[in-house]
């Protein structure tokens, strides 16, 4: 019998490694915005430094497969918050607006949470529908500033003494400021200061000091249309621009930018793990470290978010809980959905019993056990222009528009994602399963948007 999501959930949800009996923790889930998975100096990356999640990941567990309902900031940070693919909502994109039923509301990360008898705190940046802004949604405190001052406003509410578990949300901004590196080349005086500053600095430095264009640098000759349908010009970030005008110099420059706004935003993490580590609030402290989306980075000559290439779509995901989940454990074959599994997480973590309309899994059994109890063979990411579907090995997309509107590439022997294979007779039997893995995923998440373009198996397109 075929798992569809929600049993695979409700499976995983009610193992026995979800069910024992001890006292809920706290909990810290730490957000960055614009973050790749691979802008970890522990995912191998020697271009930056971060300290303190590599300390983070060495005494937890670190997922490589993550990635995100859809790479924008408002659908995926809605997603997040409330357990559901943005799109079932209303949005695909920023700017739309969300509508947002009552029940979904009430279950909510920050209602469901203060529920269980949390203490709840949510700081930095929100960019949520009105229903779900901290202060409407179970939160006892909001705290604005997402930069400077949000260290400091974190440490001192999971630090006070209290009775009650802590639930809180410390939402970072950078290293999205990278979205100012454009600007700051044009010598745009309405940008950002801090990335003008660091892209004088980067103009200043020889080439031997600054990062090597990424080894997927190319654009594949067989892209899908709908890659570029959403490009405008007049964006802060304007990809399509930047694609054709940007010298091999100016990524470099772009990538040397978004290691050190990275690093500022590890140096701010630290300080709440710090925190928690010298009251020994670190023993009895769930830390979740994920992102709302990357950055393309300079892959495929593309910078900013919103595609389904890995470095827009995947995002660190790191699990902490000292004692609890066992420690240096890196997981490479788990697929995990930050914006469906975060909520069953960290209500699961709460001893809260789940709403049935969430699709997505607790990863409590996976970050203490280790073992994938109800492995889920796919998981999948949307956007307005189409929809990703990333099984074990593959990647598969499908886009609205187009004379091109299928890809399908081999993520172990095509890491860069170089070789769109979806035209390749040696592999329609591979394009037609996961065709037909797109119409399992419509048919149990209720995708009744993907119907109109979605391509059946044997169908010819």
């Amino acid at each position: 019998m075929r798992l569809t999501p929600f049993i695979v959930a409700v499976t995983l949800l009610l193992s026995p490694f979800a069910s024992l009996a001890q006292k809920p923790p706290n909990i810290l889930l730490i957000l960055t915005d614009q973050h790749h998975a691979n802008m970890l100096s522990s995912a191998g990356n020697p271009y930056l430094k971060t300290h303190a999640l590599d300390a983070m990941a060495k005494a937890g567990i670190r997922f490589t497969n993550a990635y995100v309902t859809n790479p924008v900031c408002v659908p995926s940070r809605l997603s997040i918050a409330t357990g559901m693919m943005a799109g079932r909502l209303g949005v695909f994109n920023n700017g739309m607006e969300a509508t947002i039923p009552a029940n979904v509301v009430a279950n909510s990360m920050g209602n469901i949470i203060k529920r269980g008898g949390y203490d709840t705190f949510y700081g930095g940046k929100t960019h949520l529908a009105p229903e779900l802004t901290p202060l409407n949604a179970g939160y006892d405190e909001f705290f604005r500033d997402q930069r400077d001052k949000l260290p400091g406003a974190v440490v001192e509410f999971i630090t006070r003494k209290r009775d009650n578990p802590f639930f809180a949300v410390a939402s970072f901004i950078n290293p999205h400021d990278i979205c100012y590196a454009y600007a700051a080349r044009q010598e745009d005086k309405k940008g950002n200061a801090l990335v003008r500053q660091l892209f004088q600095q980067a103009e200043a430095l020889p080439e031997d000091q600054l990062p090597p264009l990424p080894a997927n640098s190319g654009i594949p000759e067989d892209e899908p249309e709908g890659v570029e349908a959403d490009m405008q010009a007049t964006s802060v970030t304007p990809a399509i621009l930047m694609r054709q005008d940007y010298s091999d110099r100016d990524w470099r420059n772009y990538r040397w930018i978004y290691c050190r706004l990275t690093e500022r935003v590890d140096a701010q993490i630290g300080e709440l793990l710090e925190a928690l580590e010298t009251t020994g609030l670190d023993e009895n402290t769930l830390v979740i470290f994920t992102s709302d989306h990357g950055d393309m980075d300079g892959s495929h000559r593309l910078a900013s978010k919103g595609v389904f290439y890995e470095n827009s779509a995947g995002v660190p995901f790191i699990m902490q809980y000292k004692g609890i989940i066992p420690a240096g454990v890196v997981n490479h074959q788990s697929l995990v959905s930050n914006g469906l599994d975060v909520l069953p997480t960290i209500s699961d973590y709460a001893n809260l019993p789940p709403p049935e309309y969430w699709l997505g899994r607790s990863l409590r059994p996976l970050a203490e056990d280790h073992t994938d109890h109800a492995a889920r063979p796919y998981i999948v990411a949307e956007n307005q222009a189409g929809r990703m579907l990333r099984s074990a090995r593959y990647k598969y997309c499908v886009y609205l528009n187009g004379t091109r509107r299928e890809s399908l590439v081999d993520l172990q022997e095509d890491p860069g994602e170089m070789k769109n294979l979806a035209a390749s007779p040696s592999h329609r039997k591979l394009l037609n399963q996961h065709r037909t893995y797109m119409q399992q995923w419509i048919e149990d998440s209720h995708d009744d948007d993907a119907k109109s373009f979605a391509i059946r198996p044997d169908d010819q397109g």
